[in-house]
């Protein structure tokens, strides 16, 4: 299956409350998102890359997905000390957790909203630190097709900075990948 092809859906899917039954839409997203979870697991890292922006870049995606789609279910619950600046609702994995070895970590920098207004938790930031250097501007550039966006390139990184998207900005270098996500598209999921 392509990367292309893989049904992205349920990144979107806001839940239904339904009084003692099941959320039949839920259930069928379920198993999408079991399809998703293993090739991001599996794929060339360029291409769980290209997913991450194919999940934004039309639409808000419910972060959770990317939270779990690299966790390893046999390496247990160990937690290794986090790198400074992580939050109390900030995301952040090792390489120790992951399924994945090319990845040193990833981190999901959450914004809080006013919990007395919204208690609503929004993606601010995604990022990942390779263990090896990598090149990948050719392929997020191929996972920007159709956007309008512009690209500045500087010593250790490419920024990119993406119009009309919940994407804002992305900022890859050799060692780095960093998708901002655009506050004007955020979008509650509860």
């Amino acid at each position: 299956m392509k990367i292309q092809d893989i049904n992205l859906d349920f990144l979107y899917y806001q839940r239904v409350a339904v009084l003692d039954g099941l959320d039949l839409k839920e259930e069928e997203y379920k198993k999408k998102a079991r399809v998703f979870k293993n090739k991001m697991k599996d794929c060339k890292l360029s291409e769980a890359i290209q997913l991450i922006i194919y999940g934004y870049k039309e639409q808000y995606a419910q972060h959770k997905f990317y939270s779990i789609c690299f966790y390893d279910v046999k390496t247990g619950l160990s937690r290794p000390e986090e790198p400074e600046g992580i939050r109390k609702k900030d995301f952040y994995m090792s390489k120790i957790n992951m399924a994945r070895k090319d990845i040193e970590h990833i981190i999901l920098r959450i914004y809080e909203d006013d919990y007395k207004k919204t208690n609503t938790d929004y993606l601010k930031e995604l990022e990942l630190v390779f263990v090896e250097p990598q090149k990948l501007n050719k392929e997020i550039e191929e996972a920007l097709e159709g956007k309008k966006f512009s690209k500045n390139v500087f010593t250790e990184s490419t920024v990119y900075t993406i119009e009309d998207s919940p994407i804002s900005e992305i900022e890859v270098g050799s060692e780095k990948f960093l998708l901002k996500t655009n506050p004007t598209k955020w979008k509650a999921y509860y």
